[in-house]
């Protein structure tokens, strides 16, 4: 994204600045881009928002604090956010061989499996994933 885009949908998200009590102008926002002035704390948000990011991720991008900002996110969780995540993870690992209607009925029945089931099972999946990148290289 280039500065000037960058700038406009700032601007389109129409920030008043507490200060001034206007929306920064591009000028402004050029200013913050190069350093010439502060950005102002309350742009942060505004500016997450523009790179479609969370805010933690201006601050900080390493794997440690990813992690930290999931468990967060885990903690906190909605019913409606586990699906998305789910929809999202799971739509990559599901092959055509198993059919994703298949994948759920047994994803929702491993709640029911005892520990010694699911210590095999989880062994014997492994031993399947490791022969199938085996053989695909």
């Amino acid at each position: 994204m280039s500065k000037k885009e960058f700038a406009e949908r700032l601007i389109q998200l129409e920030v008043k600045l507490k200060n001034t009590g206007s929306v920064p102008s591009e000028n402004t926002i050029y200013a913050y881009l190069n350093g010439r002035i502060g950005i102002k704390i309350e742009l942060i948000p505004y500016i997450a928002e523009v790179l479609n990011i969370p805010e933690q991720l201006l601050f900080d991008d390493s794997a440690r604090a990813r992690k930290i900002f999931l468990k967060y996110l885990a903690e906190s969780i909605t019913s409606e956010e586990k699906e998305f995540l789910k929809a999202k993870v799971c739509e990559d690992k599901i092959t055509s061989s198993v059919p994703k209607d298949r994948f759920y009925a047994i994803q929702d029945l491993l709640i029911y499996a005892p520990d010694v089931f699911l210590n095999e099972l989880e062994r014997t999946l492994k031993e399947y994933k490791d022969l199938t990148l085996k053989f695909r290289k």
